[in-house]
């Protein structure tokens, strides 16, 4: 084992300096580690990020094939690898932000609508990333915003900032609502509905911890 003459002390492992005065230590390792291996992400997801990898090499393969048998001029399969390629964008950042799920909910919306209206617009604007995806991922993430703060039991202030920005961002609709930009109206309606309800409860029963936590965040 490695001893420090200077400190006293045993110290587990392959250290070649003392932890505590950065002496050289004497003796030879024993060969333990004396601090916990941290896994990375790919390792620990290891199982789910193959299985995941699989289908979606199986989906995208397949779609090739359907594509090339069905309709040969139309390639309609590359919407599907970007579709692919979209959900692995997202699935990639929810693994790295998953210690604050709230605030990657945020993120997700931020990016699905981004991706969309970006998607929309390669094809020629059709109008569906504002019609039916902003509204639907904006109401979608105050739904999973409440829930996981009920099921996960996460502190207020560590989700009360994040469940008042996404209900903010579900207003946005209102803006093509009123400049009539809209094919189909009901899911926007639906999200800004939603929206003014859940800034109206934050208001009446967290106003007080949504100030204090403005104050310490932004301080203002």
């Amino acid at each position: 084992m490695l001893k420090c003459d200077n400190c006293k002390i045993n110290i587990e492992g392959e250290e070649s300096r003392c932890p505590l005065c950065g002496g050289l230590v004497q003796g030879k390792p024993d060969g333990k580690n004396a601090f916990p291996s941290i896994p990375t992400i790919y390792e620990e997801f290891n199982i789910m990020i193959r299985i995941i990898m699989f289908v979606s090499i199986v989906i995208a393969v397949l779609s090739i094939a359907l594509n090339l048998i069905i309709d040969i001029e139309r390639k309609w399969y590359l919407l599907v690898i970007a579709g692919i390629l979209c959900l692995w964008l997202s699935f990639i950042f929810i693994i790295k932000k998953k210690d604050n799920i709230p605030k990657t909910i945020v993120w997700q919306v931020v990016i699905i609508t981004i991706t969309a209206v970006l998607w929309d617009y390669s094809m020629g604007w059709r109008g569906w990333s504002i019609s039916y995806v902003l509204p639907s991922v904006c109401a979608a993430a105050i739904i999973l915003m409440v829930l996981a703060v009920k099921i996960l039991k996460i502190y207020v202030g560590d989700y009360i900032v994040y469940l008042l920005i996404d209900a903010l961002f579900g207003l946005i609709p209102i803006v093509f609502l009123l400049i009539g930009g809209l094919d189909v109206t009901f899911p926007s309606i639906i999200c800004v509905a939603a929206s003014v309800i859940s800034i109206s409860a934050l208001i009446l029963f967290k106003g007080q911890d949504i100030k204090e936590e403005l104050n310490k965040r932004m301080h203002v």
